[in-house]
């Protein structure tokens, strides 16, 4: 059935009985067994009187089978980003009921008759999220017609070099193209979904080298790959897809050098669905090609307007990027349009300021904000191996006054950043998003006391682990203790909340202390990893210390409501 799309209405009742559909917690689950799941479930919501149900599993195959169960029972599926308690209350606003893995699901009743699988509603709905510069979510209706119009483009477009390839992802299924692509993509084309969201890449290739696989992943896994990855034994690998961003230019080369290919990008948005794509270091060329049926044609002051077969009613649309377009149809892409502030009453160019930055050899990676509550703007910079020496042989001060006058050449005074954050790695989520919470809480006063943490990587969405060094001259050591400096517990437990507010909603309140465990000490020079597990439905973080010669810390933090 590779290759051969079903028809939207029809998907359900074709699913062919005995093919392997899905893996599910080590076992298959074939299209007879998700039929039954869907019609069980269905049944349940039918008999339910809520329309609008908020939609989060951690696991591709059940979000599948629910969103599927919501479409055949004439419910609105709202699929956020995340189960926070932040995201719940926001949620409250739309929907009746939340479903899947939530702190307090709706009680589904019981004893229901499964709903038999029919012809799913051209219209049925999904109201997916998506964050603008201010980082604020923007709710987002796409119809089941228009989520199908794109899985078949995507067919059209790469179908015959994938075969039979079953998919998997490091991203999640919770945003709309990891929901494309890893769910209703591989379902309609008749491939396997693997449901697990995985989070080491060397667990991508263990599956590549079991059979043929496509890797669904982003910018923000692809750049940072170890170097030690067995690609040799990953024969089956037969496509790597990134979108979020651009993958920047090395580490599409170096991918392209280890995997014997070269990534897809795809470029789009959750307005827009796909629009474009590229091969980095296979073309030897970094413009986008039109995926089928999307056409690109210049707008009003400098604009660029798109047409889509899975637009809907709203185009032609306006894009949110510079776009230089080719006499062979093919287009380079620029900084982002829309991402404007103002400072001073003057409006500023985030992406300007950004571009300016890496257009200094010693700026590997650069976000421009306004800090809360402020009108100048700060700069967060991951340094390059060029930028790195120079801060080591100068100092943090020689590197900042470099930058803004180079800057001062080419913006207004006032958009030069006036505040500066120089980081080993840009906070990012389980999802390879970098969200604009993490990027502010490096500005409030707090975050200055941190250690700056290394690559984050994500064993769950509740749950991550950084890397963190620890300098021999932390103030900390300063007679603590006179000749054997050792890092005070106090200060370990103060690092555990910081961080953890850059990758989680922590809240205000203060917090109770509990199960707090000293195993050995950490002394100057230690490499640690830290993980911060974060429970929302009860308050609570926990976090371990750990480094080669084992466990050093941990404990609850039992965090009150604030007054």
């Amino acid at each position: 059935m590779s290759n051969t799309l079903l028809s939207p209405p029809g998907l359900l009742l074709d699913l062919p009985d005995q093919a392997v559909l899905a893996m599910h917690a080590g076992e298959p689950r074939h299209g007879q067994r998700l039929r039954q799941d869907v019609a069980a479930l269905a049944g349940a919501l039918a008999a339910h009187p809520a329309r609008d149900w908020g939609l989060f599993h951690d696991h591709g195959y059940p979000a599948l089978v629910a969103l599927l169960a919501l479409w055949q029972s004439g419910k609105r599926a709202w699929l956020p980003g995340n189960n926070q308690p932040g995201t719940e209350q926001a949620l409250g606003r739309h929907c009746q009921a939340l479903l899947g893995d939530w702190p307090r699901p709706t009680a589904l009743p019981t004893g229901t008759v499964p709903l038999p699988a029919g012809p799913l509603d051209a219209d049925a709905e999904l109201v997916i999220f998506t964050s603008g510069s201010s980082g604020e979510p923007q709710a987002i209706s796409k119809r089941y017609r228009q989520l199908f119009d794109e899985v078949a483009i995507l067919e059209q477009a790469f179908g015959a070099g994938l075969g039979g390839a079953a998919f998997a992802g490091t991203v999640s299924h919770q945003h709309i193209y990891g929901l494309l692509f890893r769910l209703l993509w591989p379902l309609a084309s008749g491939r396997t979904v693997h449901s697990e969201t995985l989070q080491d890449p060397a667990s991508v290739l263990a599956l590549a080298s079991a059979g043929e696989l496509a890797w669904v992943a982003s910018p923000a896994h692809l750049k940072r790959l170890p170097d030690d990855l067995p690609w040799a034994s990953a024969g089956g690998l037969q496509a790597v897809f990134s979108s979020g961003g651009p993958l920047p230019e090395d580490a599409a080369l170096a991918l392209a050098e280890r995997a014997g290919q070269a990534a897809i990008e795809v470029y789009g948005s959750s307005e827009t669905g796909g629009i474009a794509w590229r091969r980095q270091g296979a073309d030897n060329d970094d413009a986008w090609t039109p995926l089928p049926g999307v056409r690109l044609e210049p707008g009003p002051r400098g604009a660029t307007l798109l047409r889509s077969p899975h637009l809907g009613e709203s185009q032609p649309w306006p894009l949110a990027d510079a776009i230089t377009l080719r006499d062979d149809g093919r287009f380079h892409l620029g900084a982002r349009l829309d991402r404007i502030v103002k400072v001073e009453e003057k409006r500023v160019s985030l992406s300007a300021v950004e571009q300016a930055l890496l257009a200094d050899p010693a700026v590997a990676e650069a976000r421009a904000l306004q800090p809360a509550g402020e009108q100048r703007l700060g700069a967060v910079l991951v340094l390059s191996a060029e930028g790195e020496t120079l801060q080591r042989e100068q100092g943090r001060a020689a590197l900042i006054r470099r930058l803004r006058q180079r800057l001062a050449a080419n913006l207004e005074t006032i958009a030069v950043p006036r505040r500066w954050r120089l980081v080993a790695a840009l906070p990012e989520t389980g999802q390879g998003k970098v969200p604009m919470r993490a990027l502010q809480a490096l500005f409030k006063h707090s975050q200055a006391r941190l250690p700056e943490p290394g690559d984050a990587h994500w064993s769950a969405a509740d749950q991550v682990t950084v890397s963190l060094g620890v300098a021999a001259d932390l103030p900390w050591f300063s007679g603590h203790f006179p000749g054997q400096p050792v890092l005070p517990g106090v200060v370990q437990i103060d690092w555990a909340e910081g961080l953890a507010r850059r990758y989680f909603e922590l809240p205000d309140g203060g917090y109770r202390l509990q199960a707090l465990k000293f195993h050995d000490l950490i002394l100057p020079g230690a490499e640690l990893q830290l993980t911060l597990q974060w429970q929302a439905s009860t308050g609570t973080l926990r976090f371990a210390f750990r480094s080669r010669q084992g466990p050093h810390s941990s404990a609850r933090l039992v965090f009150e409501e604030p007054r």
